[in-house]
């Protein structure tokens, strides 16, 4: 996810940033909830779209409304630093409740607990990334994942099973990519479809269990999910940041599920939340043994989007002014605090997941990941689905970029390209229309079926 609802321009107009459709918002200095996309839990609107993601996650076992709605209570408004206190003593305390229960007696309880303990660990840390070396950004995150870990080892039918892919890349050299497995069925012969899920610039593959793999295992197929460089695990215990072949990263996974008896190899189709919808066909374009991608959103080029915000910025940046362009940087927007907290966070956030202390060298590295032609060609003559929040002010119209790409630059792309734009007015317009992954999982999987033949999903896993 992008934790940043604002993005304030530096001598630049608000409609430099964003389409008409969403000025109104932008533009409006008093909250009125009844001309928002979604009610606010905060007001501060970057916080307000922070709480939504742990909220969102209440609806497949990741957190309690009651539990997530009074954690609010403790955050002040525009204050990062009230995050961690707010969050960090409620996990202990729900933790120490999950290892209070006896698993054998009430596993549901015990899974339960687990999963919202390691919800709010992960929630605590988000903002502390402002200081890199901040030692709680890795022993809270490994509280994080030793509570996921035993919430999914109490998954029914068949527990979550965790790995660890290796890869060599030319440019950073050996490096493991973390993974889960989540079966579709109890058995181990009968070979299903899977669905691999991919993360973006802040998100974790524990919260795309509760936001993609609980919709897709309801459904009777498989879910796995992965964290490549730059990602939430990796960043934090390899200091390894975010790079342009992320096909590295896709390739071994791959490797590791085609190997499974329980995996119909033909039917396997990659998706990308958020900044994962740039790094999901980037992947693709380089692993022919998917049968399709999802880009949720559809976002071609963050460094392009961002640039909209940064006015006389992007041009001290073009005219190669590392120094300068640092120090203004800093000045302006990462150390400002009278900046927006989500202006200040999305920069913080990407100096800390490309393991840099320079702005102008985030920029740049920034800037060679994108959805390019030759992506687009590498990715063929397979499906793809793009989709778009109506009031995504995160990703602007990027997504309308990749539509018209992959018809224009695709034999048959009109046929082989599809895109759907999911409503405000039915709660959906957010960015990757957090919470409302029923509405968006109800139209991947009518595509999937199609895509897979007319394949038809069952309603047998409980968890």
């Amino acid at each position: 996810m992008l934790f940043s609802k604002s993005l304030l321009p530096v001598g630049a107009s608000m409609l430099m940033l964003f389409s008409q459709a969403y000025t109104k918002q932008v533009e409006s200095e008093t909250y009125d909830p009844t001309d928002y996309p979604i009610f606010q839990l905060s007001a501060d609107s970057d916080q307000a779209f922070f709480l939504e993601i742990p909220l969102s996650l209440a609806e497949a076992e990741g957190s309690n409304t009651g539990e997530l709605l009074r954690i609010a209570t403790q955050i002040v408004p525009g204050s990062e630093e009230s995050v961690y206190p707010a969050f960090y003593p409620f996990a202990e305390k729900i933790n120490a409740l999950a290892e209070s229960i006896n698993a054998t007696v009430d596993p549901v309880g015990a899974r339960e607990n687990y999963f919202h303990a390691s919800t709010y660990y992960r929630s605590s840390v988000y903002y502390l990334v402002a200081n890199q070396s901040d030692p709680r950004l890795v022993s809270v995150w490994q509280q994080a994942i030793t509570a996921f870990n035993k919430a999914i080892a109490l998954l029914h039918p068949a527990p979550g099973e965790s790995f660890t892919a290796h890869q060599t890349n030319s440019s950073i050299g050996a490096y493991d990519i973390p993974g889960y497995f989540y079966k579709g069925s109890a058995s181990n012969t009968t070979q299903l479809p899977t669905l691999i899920v991919m993360t973006g610039y802040d998100g974790s593959q524990q919260d795309e269990f509760h936001l993609a793999c609980a919709e897709v295992l309801r459904r009777g197929i498989n879910c796995v999910t992965l964290e490549g460089p730059g990602q939430p695990t990796p960043i934090r215990f390899q200091k390894i940041g975010f790079i342009p072949d992320y096909w590295t990263a896709l390739t071994p996974v791959v490797d590791l599920i085609t190997n499974r008896t329980d995996v119909d190899t033909s039917k396997i189709v990659l998706l990308g939340d958020s900044f994962g919808g740039t790094l999901a066909p980037i992947a693709a374009s380089r692993e022919p043994r998917l049968s399709g991608v999802i880009m949720l959103d559809g976002l071609v080029n963050l460094q392009q989007q961002i640039g909209l915000s940064l006015g006389k910025l992007e041009d001290l940046f073009k005219s190669g002014n590392a120094k300068e362009f640092n120090a203004e940087m800093e000045d302006v927007l990462i150390n400002n605090q009278s900046q927006p907290i989500g202006d200040r966070y999305i920069f913080q956030q990407g100096l800390y997941t490309f393991n840099t202390t320079s702005p102008f060298e985030w920029f740049t590295q920034l800037g060679d990941i994108k959805v390019t032609p030759e992506v687009v060609e590498g990715v063929g003559d397979r499906p793809v689905f793009i989709a778009r929040g109506q009031d995504d002010n995160l990703t602007g119209v990027q997504a309308v970029y990749a539509r018209d790409m992959f018809i224009n630059n695709r034999t048959n792309g009109v046929n082989l390209t599809t895109y759907q734009e999911f409503l405000t007015d039915l709660g959906a317009g957010e960015h990757t229309s957090i919470g409302a992954e029923t509405q968006i999982f109800t139209a991947f999987s009518a595509w999937l079926s199609k895509i897979w033949g007319d394949y038809l999903f069952t309603d047998e896993q409980s968890y």
